[in-house]
């Protein structure tokens, strides 16, 4: 199975016409570049124990993570309630060979206030079960 991360990312980037989102130009996985300003970054964030060792389900959690173009504090949180409405309740969907049962925001949108750059830095924390 691959990383949960890379999993969302292929997720929003298949829902670029909603999330305007490109892999490797706007939308990363674990690392977030110093530029351009405004990018996504998924980050894996460990998640649950599985259900048992006989079963192939798997409860990752995942972090969504916007940062917005210098004082672009409204834009940013438009971006990330865009994901939100495309990753919560995202449900029986298979991706890169794997199920995805559910993906559900397990917080609200979260403000890390802004960088050394005045980018604003916004947060969002989702749960996932899946299967392989």
């Amino acid at each position: 199975m691959n990383s949960p991360a890379e999993d969302v990312s292929a997720i929003l980037a298949l829902s670029s016409s909603a999330t305007g989102l490109a892999e490797g130009t706007d939308l990363f996985i674990s690392r977030e570049p110093t530029t351009p300003d405004a990018v996504v970054t998924v980050f894996d964030t460990g998640g649950f124990e599985p259900a048992s060792s006989t079963e192939r389900n798997e409860f990752p959690t995942v972090q969504v993570r916007v940062r917005g173009r210098r004082m672009g504090y409204d834009i940013a949180y438009s971006t990330m309630n865009t994901i939100k409405g495309v990753l919560h309740k995202f449900k029986n969907t298979t991706i890169n060979s794997t199920v995805y049962q559910g993906i559900w925001a397990s917080s609200d949108i979260i403000s890390l206030g802004y960088d050394e750059n005045d980018r604003p830095t916004l947060t969002l924390n989702f749960r996932i079960h899946r299967t392989a």
